[in-house]
């Protein structure tokens, strides 16, 4: 689910193979969910490095999942 970027999916995010160089460790084998923040080319294409917002969804509070799924979108006119 996308809460706010371009009119399109995002087919592929990317990274620097190592947290030395800025990249974040993703899990790519499927099993977890991701709240991500980083930089769109708005080709289907992102750029995540250390400095944007990576969590596992589960690691979101109640509050935090409930304010993006259901507060976000309140007085705003963007895509969400």
């Amino acid at each position: 689910q996308m809460f706010k970027g371009p009119d399109q999916d995002i087919e592929f995010i990317y990274t620097a193979p190592s947290t030395a160089v800025c990249g974040q460790p993703l899990d790519t084998g499927g099993k977890k969910e991701y709240l991500i923040a980083g930089k769109s080319e708005g080709n289907g294409k992102m750029h995540i490095t250390l400095c944007d917002l990576v969590a596992t969804w589960d690691s979101l509070s109640t509050t935090q999942k409930k304010s993006l799924n259901q507060r976000y979108q309140m007085g705003c006119e963007c895509k969400v």
